[in-house]
């Protein structure tokens, strides 16, 4: 995603509701001074991404994202795990990056998933 769909996407997030257009506009930062219409057409964008549903609301359409922030980072993740030739070298690198706390919970979550 580009800087305004990110910075979009992160409103949406944060807020976790439906929001229009104009809402959107209010809650982000007064220092990227965009217009009203810009934020209109990257919502609409984003829809046609699948990134946004939208539902009518009133005179104006309503936007929610389809992932959670979380499920948006797990997809990205994925994405870069598919281009590479070496999954397993690229997981391995993935992991040696990793703090102490974040190896200990990938091991807590793969642990859970392996109880019937």
């Amino acid at each position: 995603m580009g800087a305004l769909e990110s910075a979009i996407m992160e409103v949406l997030w944060e807020d976790g509701g439906w929001l229009i257009p104009a809402e959107v506009h209010a809650k982000l930062p007064a220092e990227r001074n965009l217009h009203y219409t810009t934020v209109m057409t990257t919502l609409g964008r984003l829809q046609k991404k699948g990134r946004l549903e939208r539902r009518k609301d009133g005179r104006a359409f309503a936007y929610h994202p389809t992932l959670t922030r979380a499920e948006w980072a797990a997809t990205r993740m994925d994405e870069v795990l598919n281009v590479t030739t070496d999954r397993n070298a690229a997981l391995a690198h993935f992991l040696e990056r990793l703090g102490d706390a974040d190896r200990s919970q990938l091991r807590r979550i793969l642990s859970e998933r392996r109880r019937p």
